[in-house]
């Protein structure tokens, strides 16, 4: 555990000194119609992640692998391009091309063949959109990644994968010691640079975890809330023939914040507690009975905004009614 108390600490230290760089270099978020704050925040608190990783990945390496700073490159290497879109904003055809270049070459550096080469790509680039897609609120990000991290790291000691025990470690130590820069209130934000080595380490994790046989549920479940919250509301902006890039505020998460009226704080306890029911729901039951029991977590987080709604109106009509 050495490896995590390093990430933890260091990362922690490097937070105010990353704040002064990114007030220097004026990367400021600034409230735009995607936005679920309505002040302008530093933007680019992932560089403090960045080097915690760094630090939890050089103490465990001697103990591991050199695989794990291969695979812990690719993510720094995602980081990197976070960065150069928090400074000067990418389109989208050469942010996505990079990112399956570098999830080829991490899927290669997991295992030299070439299915591997597709396999990367595609996990790495889902998981960073993903990630990054989610990152909208304060909290969520850190909540859902230490939730992975810690998921991971059972899996992991279940299956004795040491390197993957160790990715999993500092990434839930750097989302541990970010948290009280971005929740409750906000002093920084992740920024692409945060939300893209996040989603970078999620992605080799889980490359390395299929390569070590561990169970995938455990490194998968954490992470269902944020697949089914993005490919819910990608649908519903096929189907209303809305383009898919453009900023909104469409997630669950955000209609819950913005059209509820609900805190990001609450929204994002709720998002990690669904997360961590589903997270056990698959340590201590049969795949089948997990499932189910996934599937209706994932329904009943879905509908909340329409069922917090019918709730307000119930509630207002027996108010109406005693008064």
């Amino acid at each position: 555990m050495w490896s995590f108390t390093a990430a933890l600490v260091v990362t922690a230290l490097l937070l105010p000194i990353a704040a002064k760089l990114l007030r220097w270099r004026g990367v400021v978020d600034v409230p735009n119609a995607r936005s679920a704050h309505s002040t302008p925040v530093l933007r680019g608190g992932g560089l403090a992640c960045v080097g915690g990783v760094v630090a939890g990945v050089g103490v465990a390496a001697p103990r591991t692998d050199p695989l794990i700073w291969q695979v812990a490159l690719a993510a720094i290497a995602l980081a990197a391009l976070g960065f150069v879109d928090d400074l000067r904003s990418m389109s989208v055809a050469p942010r996505l091309l990079a990112q399956l270049v570098l999830g080829a070459v991490a899927g290669w550096v997991v295992r030299a063949e070439p299915l591997w080469l597709a396999l990367g790509a595609v996990v790495i680039a889902l998981s960073v959109n993903c990630v990054n897609f989610m990152d909208g609120i304060n909290g969520i990000t850190a909540l859902t990644i230490a939730l992975w991290g810690a998921s991971g790291m059972v899996a992991a000691t279940r299956h004795e994968a040491p390197v993957l025990f160790a990715i999993c470690a500092v990434t839930a130590a750097a989302a541990i010691a970010f948290l009280p820069a971005n929740a409750p209130m906000a002093r920084l934000f992740l920024g692409d640079v945060g939300s893209y080595l996040f989603g970078g380490l999620v992605g080799v994790g889980i490359l390395v975890g299929i390569d070590s046989h561990v169970d995938l549920a455990l490194l998968l479940a954490p992470l269902a809330v944020y697949a089914a919250d993005t490919s819910f509301t990608l649908l519903r902006r096929v189907r209303r023939r809305q383009a898919l890039l453009s900023a909104h505020r469409d997630h669950v998460y955000q209609r819950l914040v913005w059209v509820r009226g609900h805190s990001h704080v609450a929204v994002a306890g709720a998002v990690t507690l669904v997360s961590l029911a589903i997270v056990s729901s698959w340590a201590l039951f049969p795949a089948p009975v997990a499932s189910v029991v996934t599937a209706l977590l994932l329904l009943a987080y879905l509908s909340a905004p329409r069922l917090d709604a019918l709730g307000t109106q119930r509630a207002e009509r027996e108010r109406d009614v005693r008064a």
